[in-house]
């Protein structure tokens, strides 16, 4: 698997998957606290700067499409990356998102999302 690409799954029904569009934090809502810990490490190991122990926060489902007819969807996770520099006593917080592409069968939703780290580094 690419560093860059971040994979999950969930158990999703099929008329609850209809409504995200309206109310698409419902979606966050089923993401276990195994796939936040994954998504955290990824996040954490895909970011060039690792000062102030990075951590993801404030999770939130946006954009998301679903096409009943091919069973294909897609989702903007958005989040918070919180720092905390223990040596000056701050914090720091930047939103990031990562966008994921879905297939739906049999009541698993599978996602792939890509990650890019807009931290500029001179």
């Amino acid at each position: 698997m690419d560093s860059q690409e971040f994979r999950f799954e969930l158990n999703v029904n099929e008329d609850a998957l209809k409504g995200y569009p309206e109310n698409p934090q419902q979606l966050a809502e089923l993401i276990d606290k195994e796939v936040i810990k994954d998504l955290q490490n990824f996040v954490f190991d895909n970011l060039k700067d690792k000062d102030g122990s990075p951590e993801v926060a404030d999770i939130e489902i946006k954009h998301f499409k679903y096409h009943e007819i091919d069973k294909k969807g897609s989702f903007r996770l958005q989040f918070l990356i919180d720092r905390r520099f223990c040596c000056s006593d701050t914090d720091s917080c930047t939103a990031d998102y990562i966008d994921f592409q879905f297939q739906f069968q049999n009541g698993i939703l599978r996602a792939i999302g890509g990650y890019f780290d807009w931290t500029l580094s001179n």
